[in-house]
């Protein structure tokens, strides 16, 4: 009988106490036209949103390559449906900056936001990916690409316009190609109305090799958890 009351005395604390945890206010951010507001919500709220979200990246990654075990078709089903998907911020919209799934949701973004869909998307797939500012050799100019690991090669796209690379064999052309201007052609659905000078940016290409937790990579649960750990720890 002790032994009981006990056990429901234990258990009683852990399931107050975790409602007090859970009831915690924490804070979340959202940017509007590049002013940031910080938002008060419940800890639990915060948990569920991530998780929904989590789970709804899951589920669309999955319905997008079909169980395909080709890493390059992975990646190209993903590219196609985030440049067919996300398109250009509509004039006398607002840009928003909050999480990726609402990026996908909504159906616009800028080219921060193309390449955040595209490479959270690839790790949702099981392939590295991530983007990040290229400079021109002044630093007079700079473009948003993404880096995409293909069967051990990083290779180079760029969704907000549409565009990859192809290297003299047809294949995908990877950063050593370009940097080192090897031979290469543009493909893709590239926007007319804007020309980019992508060799003037390819000298500058980054040289990879780990690449840490980024926001692409940390939607997930597990690393989510690695990446707070961290932060706290520093």
């Amino acid at each position: 009988m002790k032994k009981f009351v006990l056990i429901l005395l234990v258990s009683s604390i852990l399931i107050i106490s975790m409602g007090i945890i859970l009831n915690i206010d924490v804070t979340t951010r959202k940017g509007i036209n590049f002013q940031v507001q910080t938002i008060r919500t419940p800890l639990y709220l915060k948990l569920l949103n991530f998780f929904d979200r989590h789970y709804n990246y899951k589920n669309l990654v999955k319905r997008l390559i079909n169980n395909s075990d080709n890493e390059k078709e992975r990646v190209m089903k993903l590219f196609e449906w985030t440049n067919y998907n996300i398109k250009r911020v509509p004039e006398d919209f607002p840009v928003i900056d909050d999480h990726v799934w609402h990026i996908i949701i909504r159906g616009y973004g800028t080219s921060d936001q193309s390449s955040d869909v595209f490479t959270t998307l690839c790790n949702y797939a099981g392939i590295d990916a991530f983007f990040t500012k290229v400079y021109t050799q002044d630093h007079s100019r700079r473009i948003l690409l993404s880096f995409v690991r293909i069967n051990g090669r990083w290779s180079v796209f760029d969704p907000y316009h549409g565009v990859y690379f192809k290297d003299n064999k047809g294949d995908l052309a990877d950063i050593e190609t370009l940097k080192l201007n090897r031979g290469w052609t543009i493909e893709g659905q590239k926007e007319k109305s804007e020309v980019v000078d992508y060799s003037s940016y390819f000298q500058n290409l980054p040289d990879i090799k780990d690449i840490g937790l980024k926001r692409a990579n940390i939607q997930s649960p597990l690393k989510r958890l690695v990446y707070e750990i961290k932060k706290l720890l520093k």
